[in-house]
């Protein structure tokens, strides 16, 4: 595989994360990048730095997810409550999965050109003039 994470890609980030969490989330990262860009997994792969960047964003922000606190404030007669926790909707966000698209997909760019000429029109019969009409 191209693209690999291991439990110290994550520690710098998540120092008390658990060994056996980490494993199972770098797993299921891995496994779920792959269905959406599946040029990771080629040995041709070149760009494996931004690659495990995402990744690493998406378990991170999976780690932290449902992590926080609800705190409450009372002043007189007015309350806050404000809950920092994350809910996780799923492992990549759009934005990283159009990334990690983008990185399948670039290619040296090419010239082109776009036709705005239209192509043959057919000739058209006025419609006062008939066959038997002439100038």
């Amino acid at each position: 595989m191209a693209v690999s994470l291991t439990i110290d890609d994550l520690t710098p980030f998540a120092p008390t994360i658990d060994e056996g969490r980490a494993q199972a989330m770098i797993e299921d990262a891995l496994a779920l990048a792959a269905i959406v860009a599946p040029c990771i997994l080629e040995d041709t792969f070149t760009h494996t730095a931004a690659a495990r960047a995402i990744i690493r964003g998406a378990i991170l922000r999976w780690n932290d997810a449902g992590s926080g606190a609800i705190t409450s404030q009372t002043v007189g007669p007015f309350s806050q409550t404000v809950d920092t926790s994350q809910v996780r909707r799923g492992m990549f966000w759009p934005s990283e999965i159009k990334q990690l698209q983008e990185l399948c997909g670039q290619r040296e760019p090419r010239a082109f050109a776009i036709d705005t000429v239209p192509a043959w029109i057919p000739p058209t019969v006025h419609p006062f003039l008939t066959d038997t009409d002439s100038l």
